[in-house]
């Protein structure tokens, strides 16, 4: 699907007691999977953790539009995971990101329980000139996504099918070319969704 606008594209870091972490990820699970399943203007929702234990958890959320959002917002799904996580949640950071590069599988994908993906979250500070340069770092992709925060601050996430497939290129090798501010996230995928063939240029 070609997007013929930007989608409203979202990311939350979540901190929550490690204790919580099985209770958290189930209804994550049903969250993501029912509202995929159920919300056509639901694109891509992707639940990670970055530590063994869970604590701090990643999750990217896109939709069509606001109306989808909206929609997705009013759900009894969202209404039972967001009655949980004011529970669970110590600290919550949301980060509204401006999409401006979009690729994703050209087959839908619907991955919960066990699984090998993994994401890497780039932030990373470089002079707009420099920008294009990014697009090399992303291969080997499920999907790619390069957002800006703003004209120089760039947030890139990259969805692989295995942590070997991640760790193919040594992207600090080929971002201390261009930046001296940036950092990376290793991320373990818990639950993914995603419509197939999203494409915005």
């Amino acid at each position: 699907m070609k997007l013929l606008k930007k989608p409203i594209f979202s990311l939350y870091k979540l901190t929550i007691d490690p204790k919580n972490q099985q209770a958290f990820l189930a209804e994550g699970v049903n969250n993501l999977i029912t509202s995929y399943q159920n919300e056509s203007g639901t694109l891509m929702m992707v639940a990670t953790h970055e530590d063994e234990a869970g604590s701090v958890n990643y999750i990217f959320e896109m939709y069509q539009d606001d109306a989808s959002y909206q929609i997705h917002a009013a759900s009894p799904q969202f209404q039972h995971y967001a009655k949980l996580a004011q529970k669970v949640v110590q600290s919550k950071e949301i980060h509204k990101l401006s999409l401006e590069r979009l690729h994703t599988s050209n087959q839908p994908l619907e991955i919960k329980g066990e699984n090998p993906y993994f994401v890497r979250l780039l932030e990373v500070t470089v002079n707009h000139n420099n920008v294009k340069f990014l697009k090399n770092i992303s291969k080997n992709t499920v999907a790619n996504l390069v957002s800006s925060v703003d004209s120089n601050h760039w947030v890139i996430i990259d969805i692989f099918k295995d942590k070997s497939a991640m760790q193919e290129i040594n992207v600090n090798q080929y971002l201390s070319q261009i930046s001296t501010e940036y950092t990376i996230h290793e991320l373990k995928v818990d639950t993914m969704v995603s419509q197939a063939d999203l494409k915005l240029e």
